[in-house]
């Protein structure tokens, strides 16, 4: 088992960088959607995008995204909650990714979209959300999957991020001893680190609390499970759970990014699964947090050279909008979900020490 935390920040650089941290939140607010962030991308009419993924191939940056038709989502959810594996397959709400490409955030094009067939009942209701990245020379893709198993995630390999072979040994993983089996298992996060794989991946607890939780793998056919190392209680407003976990090392510092009632949450971390206090967090004296900051979904922290951008869609600034209106979009709903049909914004994030600041692009 490979020993964590792997701490990136001594004690007493974290304690000072967390305090300053602190108090920069006390003298600053939440960022507003419309004054930070630009439209880059539509997907195909009918169609929507959300949890997204980046890789770049040395050319192009290639944006894989969560699709499908929301129109189905009703007659969907009716098959789901009666067990209908093949029922849910026949009015799948999410089959697979959708697939752009451009040499910048800002020209991608539709290239097609990667809808693979179910290998089995595990897969049969739905193939979604996924993370990308590279092994051995390939391209792989984790993606969640959906059937009578529950909720798991399987994988994929590609040379050329269009031709996909799927093993056979799918699924790969499968929610851990300690989360509620009938929780969600879902929104993974890869990341290369040291010579090992971490695998961010969302999970609830048996107490019913909405977690991050680590998962590592050096080879893809072998996995530590380093449980939970981040929970919230869930929301009534907004993203019930946590959802799309994005975490990124900067100058020591570890953040976490992820979706959480109204928008878009952040913590900061001295190791890979020191977001928490506690056995399993920390081992600083300086306590931990998380902070709000803004009506941002589904997001991804994507560095290109210099340059860092937050990407997202407008979800939960729309949920806004209509709670200030007071219009019922019940969640779930084609109403509730339907801005997710506009496609991909932009924002550029610059850093204030390790505070993240949104910022609307130049000339955008």
């Amino acid at each position: 088992m490979i020993e964590f935390p792997i701490r990136t920040l001594a004690e007493v650089e974290f304690a000072h960088r967390f305090v300053a941290l602190h108090e920069q939140l006390w003298q600053t607010a939440e960022f507003d959607f419309d004054a930070v962030t630009t439209h880059v991308f539509a997907p195909p009419d009918g169609l929507y995008q959300v949890d997204h993924s980046f890789i770049h191939d040395g050319q192009d940056w290639h944006l894989f995204y969560a699709t499908g038709d929301l129109r189905r989502g009703e007659a969907w959810n009716i098959c789901r909650r009666a067990g209908d594996c093949e029922g849910a397959n026949e009015v799948c709400v999410e089959p697979g990714n959708g697939h752009a490409a451009g040499s910048s955030l800002f020209d991608l094009k539709f290239i097609d979209n990667v809808f693979f067939p179910p290998q089995g009942r595990f897969d049969l209701m739905s193939r979604g959300v996924c993370s990308m990245f590279r092994h051995d020379g390939r391209y792989g893709m984790l993606y969640d999957v959906r059937g009578d198993r529950g909720e798991c995630m399987s994988l994929a390999w590609s040379e050329d991020l269009l031709q996909w072979e799927l093993p056979p040994h799918n699924p790969i993983l499968t929610p851990p001893v300690w989360a509620n089996r009938h929780g969600a298992f879902k929104d993974p996060h890869v990341m290369f680190h040291r010579g090992v794989y971490l695998i961010y991946v969302v999970a609830w607890d048996s107490l019913g609390h909405p977690c991050v939780a680590l998962i590592t793998t050096r080879d893809w056919r072998t996995f530590e499970d380093y449980g939970p190392v981040f929970r919230m209680t869930p929301a009534m407003r907004g993203t019930f759970g946590i959802e799309s976990p994005c975490i990124v090392q900067r100058n020591g510092m570890w953040h976490l990014f992820f979706t959480h009632g109204p928008g878009l949450w952040h913590a900061v971390s001295p190791s890979p699964t020191g977001f928490l206090e506690g056995s399993n967090g920390s081992s600083t004296r300086v306590a931990r947090g998380a902070y709000f900051m803004g009506p941002f979904h589904a997001t991804e922290i994507v560095q290109d050279g210099d340059d860092w951008w937050l990407t997202t869609d407008r979800k939960e600034q729309t949920r806004q909008l209509n709670r200030r209106a007071g219009r019922m979009r019940y969640r779930g709903t084609y109403e509730d979900e339907k801005t997710l049909e506009e496609g991909l914004y932009v924002s550029r994030l610059t850093w204030d020490g390790d505070r993240p600041v949104l910022e609307k692009p130049n000339g955008r």
